[in-house]
């Protein structure tokens, strides 16, 4: 699958070629987390422009934010919003893992973590996505 996204400078992707398994996956967590993630993105947004004009540009710049700075917003968003998100723990690995973040990485992480797709709970385990016993197994175990 190819998903193309809008120009909006946060990231140097215009299209990206996306395997079907991980597109349900990050299908699966923009829904349930549709506000939350605008609401990232716009602060991703914020960050990378102060961070563009700080250094005399005033474009965002593409090779991310500083991911602790990034998290402390997150985590203030979290704290003053009632969106539904995904665990703050979880969003701290995704975010640990580097010193900068861009949105773009941001997002794969939330999406490829198996405690979040665990917690929605509607797709199995990723290794067993196109696994048709798996997903027959745990089709029934709904009903």
């Amino acid at each position: 699958a190819v998903v193309s996204t809008q120009s909006t400078g946060d990231d140097a992707i215009s299209d990206c070629l996306m395997a079907f398994q991980d597109f349900l996956y990050a299908f699966q967590v923009q829904f349930c987390y549709n506000e939350f993630l605008n609401a990232c993105r716009e602060l991703y947004l914020s960050l990378s422009s102060d961070k563009g004009a700080s250094s005399g540009g005033t474009t965002p710049r593409l090779e991310g934010v500083e991911s602790s700075i990034f998290l402390d917003g997150i985590t203030d968003l979290i704290a003053n919003n009632s969106y539904h998100h995904p665990s703050i723990r979880v969003i701290h690995r995704v975010l640990g893992k580097s010193l900068k973040a861009s949105f773009y990485t941001y997002l794969l992480g939330i999406a490829n973590s198996d405690t979040i797709n665990a917690s929605i709970g509607v797709l199995p385990k990723k290794g067993q996505c196109l696994d048709a016993d798996a997903t027959a197994k745990s089709t029934k175990s709904d009903s």
